[in-house]
């Protein structure tokens, strides 16, 4: 691809936020970053592409939030993620790759680049729980609790991080509700969206 673009999803746990994106990449015949950023973290020496994977979209413990605020202590979640930011900016505005990334505040990391688009993707309750039973084998009850989970931590990170809110349309370019259409229609429209952005 000639013209640089980079997209960052992301996602409600459940919505299928994770397989869009893989099929985003796979279309556009470009990198999904994942495992490698852990690979890239381990390289810089300090920490190992195991405990950076633990710790990856970990929000910093409210015990810590006042002295990670003043920069006098760096808590490993925090480190993680100055690793991760790093990585993002060095692939987007250093490199000028083209790549799919889930997550990890890119929309707000990468906010100031023109190659950038940015979608949200969520979903109603019953559909993202069917999807969590199906995928992790997990009853009604855990399936809800995981989802409860998984989006408060991922909210507090981004939160932490970004001056925009986690999931806020405001915050992105595009917000789909992925059960309106299902995981091969919203894919479709998004793939529109982004051949639209490139014309």
């Amino acid at each position: 691809m000639s013209k640089q673009i980079i997209i960052s999803v992301g996602r409600e746990f459940g919505s299928g936020g994770h397989e869009i994106a893989e099929r985003l990449a796979k279309h556009y015949n470009i990198p999904l970053y994942d495992k490698e950023i852990f690979d890239h973290i381990e390289e810089k020496g300090s920490i190992s592409a195991d405990v950076a994977k633990y710790f990856d979209e970990k929000p910093v413990n409210p015990v810590f939030y006042p002295i990670a605020m003043d920069g006098s202590y760096l808590p490993l979640e925090q480190t993680v993620a100055n690793h991760i930011f790093d990585f993002i900016r060095m692939k987007g505005e250093k490199e000028k790759e083209s790549f799919v990334i889930v997550g990890r505040c890119a929309e707000y990391v990468l906010r100031d680049n023109p190659s950038m688009i940015s979608i949200f993707i969520l979903g109603d309750k019953e559909t993202k729980m069917k999807r969590v039973m199906e995928k992790y084998s997990l009853d009604e009850k855990s399936a809800l609790n995981r989802m409860k989970k998984e989006d408060k931590m991922r909210k507090t990170y981004h939160n932490f991080y970004a001056d925009g809110k986690w999931g806020d349309s405001r915050s992105y370019d595009i917000c789909v509700d992925s059960s309106t259409l299902g995981i091969d229609k919203t894919l479709e429209t998004l793939i529109a969206y982004v051949d639209a952005f490139l014309r």
